[in-house]
């Protein structure tokens, strides 16, 4: 596309973004959802640029910014104070969620093992910004805001490698004749400890240098670029070196936003750092979330010998899995749960005091939406998977689904629960 081309289709989408904005903040709505709409809108009709959401523009341009800043402004304090949940949460409660979802789909819809534990996987990572983006207007407890913030964080990394790990089983075992042995499962578990404990050791080293050499430097401009340089820098390499790059990008963020931000940066360098990702997020979830709503238009979708009701009949199971792994995982959150220390738990037993509020249970249930990288991550996909149009209807339905019908729907649910806004200061398990 030529540059020209390029930049104008870019300022058409900011103006219309901005515009959309300026109308959800007068009637309380996340504009991120504003976004989606109109973009949807604007697609069905014919009126907006001729604009895809490719897998590269969101993996290589957006993934990287989004992810740093996301875990640069997590503070690891209030992630140590929730820290069982998080940890819950994103690790083997993402990973029950996942052989849910996949048994289901293998034995219900049909797909072999490996496809449905792909297609489980590209359907894994949350996405917060709407829901955050609620709280903030509400007023929410801001430990909520914490565990959801934080599941979706470390979440988009588990999620991003066990999707490389099972594209990798698919392709194995349809280049190997589609016999999915045990090697070939044994094979993928090995790629995904590799490239997960690869990409940790990558982010904790480059975190670690930035951080050490942020120290040596007291200039706003410089340090703030040496992160955006970090971000993408850190993202290119691990991606190069295939290794999970989504986990090294978070977890270089994380160093270099609790331990560098405390230790070689001034306070005048943090505000400026502070403001520039603030902004560079701002931009690319306003552009992101508008091109989410136009890649949701049907005329988009794969078209099937089934026809219209085979598709609907997909979308529907589709969302009604999702569901039901995303209900199971979160009643382990339920009262006295073994989330807590045994001396918190036994505290609470005494007074038949829940460890955990029922109402952040629901919340934290209604408010998994899928996005972004979702998205991304099936339109990857390689023509040769088996039954990729199914992957891609469901998952534009699921992401369809939870952006609109659950994040319309969130506003509604936290006015009206308890405890959303002054919770008991002992309701959540706490690590100290």
């Amino acid at each position: 596309m030529p540059i020209l081309k390029l930049e104008e289709y870019a300022i058409i989408l900011l103006i219309i973004a901005l515009l959309t904005i300026f109308l959800t903040r007068r009637i309380a709505v996340p504009y991120t959802l504003g976004l989606v709409i109109i973009g949807f809108i604007l697609s069905m009709s014919g009126l907006l640029p001729d604009v895809r959401l490719i897998p590269d523009l969101v993996l290589l341009v957006f993934l990287p910014a989004l992810l740093f800043e996301g875990a640069w402004s997590l503070r690891w304090d209030l992630v140590r104070s929730q820290w069982r949940v998080i940890f819950f949460l994103a690790g083997p409660g993402l990973l029950l969620s996942l052989v849910i979802a996949a048994s289901v789909l293998h034995l219900l819809d049909g797909l072999d093992w490996g496809t449905a534990f792909l297609l489980a996987a590209i359907l894994s990572p949350t996405d917060p910004v709407a829901v955050l983006s609620l709280f903030r207007q509400l007023h929410v407890d801001e430990r909520l805001a914490v565990i959801i913030e934080g599941e979706s964080l470390f979440n988009d990394g588990v999620a991003g490698s066990l999707y490389q790990t099972f594209l990798a089983v698919v392709l194995l075992s349809v280049h190997g004749g589609g016999s999915a042995g045990v090697a070939i499962w044994g094979r993928g578990l090995l790629l995904f400890a590799l490239q997960a404990g690869g990409a940790i050791a990558l982010g904790l080293a480059s975190g670690w240098l930035i951080s050490q050499t942020v120290r040596h430097i007291d200039e706003p401009l410089v340090e703030t670029t040496m992160t955006l340089v970090t971000a993408y820098g850190v993202y290119l390499l691990a991606d190069l070196l295939q290794l999970s790059a989504i986990v090294a990008v978070i977890v270089a963020a994380l160093v270099v936003g609790n331990y560098g931000r405390s230790i070689g940066m001034s306070e005048r360098t943090r505000m400026a750092v502070d403001n520039f990702w603030s902004v560079l997020a701002f931009l690319a979830n306003a552009l992101i979330f508008l091109l989410i709503g136009a890649q949701l238009n049907p005329l988009s979708l794969p078209s099937r010998s089934g026809g219209e009701l085979a598709s609907l009949l997909i979308a529907l199971f589709a969302i009604g899995v999702v569901l039901l792994a995303r209900l199971i995982l979160v009643l382990f959150l339920g009262p006295y749960s073994l989330l807590a220390s045994p001396i918190q738990r036994r505290e609470r037993k005494e007074r038949r005091q829940p460890s955990f509020p029922r109402s952040w249970q629901l919340i934290i249930f209604w408010s998994g939406l899928r996005g972004a990288l979702s998205l991304a991550l099936v339109l990857a996909l390689p023509a040769e998977v088996p039954q990729r149009s199914i992957l891609l209807i469901s998952c534009y339905a699921v992401v369809f689904f939870t952006l609109l019908m659950q994040g319309m729907s969130l506003r509604w649910l936290l006015i009206r629960l308890p405890k959303m806004h002054q919770p008991d200061a002992t309701s959540l398990p706490s690590a100290h």
